[in-house]
């Protein structure tokens, strides 16, 4: 099964549109800004990192990738100044050049300054276009909580 690049490209901007759409809707309430966070990373090439609720988005140079976070837990059991989670999600992505697949991000939080948190991850990737191929991605990204 091969799919056109155009097709790919007007269904990565179609999922794009549905969710600024859903963004602009939250951003109707008070507080609209509160909990998402936003910032600059890598992971589909360098970009821009997102997390609404347990979504977390990642729109950069070579794709997009969106993901939702099954579980995220605190590592350790004594409090500490600094909060450790470590997370696991279940995802797509879309590269600009036509490769689509799906992933399983697996990582770490650390919230290092009021407002700021850094996150690492791997993910195993199944690419369903051009091929199935398997392979591994990873991204990292610092943000910022509104």
């Amino acid at each position: 099964m091969r799919i056109e690049t155009s097709h790919v490209k007007t269904l990565l901007l179609s999922t794009l549109c549905a969710c600024s759409l859903s963004s602009v809707t939250y951003a109707e309430e008070a507080n609209a800004l509160q909990g998402i966070k936003i910032g600059f990373g890598a992971d589909m090439g360098l970009g821009v990192a997102a997390q609404m609720g347990n979504y977390n988005g990642f729109l950069g140079n070579d794709g997009l990738a969106i993901d939702y976070t099954l579980i995220k837990e605190k590592l350790g059991k004594k409090p500490s100044a600094t909060p450790v989670h470590w997370y696991l999600g279940a995802g797509g992505y879309g590269q600009w050049n036509g490769g689509i697949g799906a992933r399983v991000p697996v990582g770490i939080e650390i919230s290092f300054a009021e407002r700021f948190d850094a996150y690492a991850q791997v993910a195993p990737e199944l690419q369903i276009t051009d091929g199935t191929k398997f392979g591994f991605g990873g991204g990292f990204a610092v943000r910022y909580q509104f």
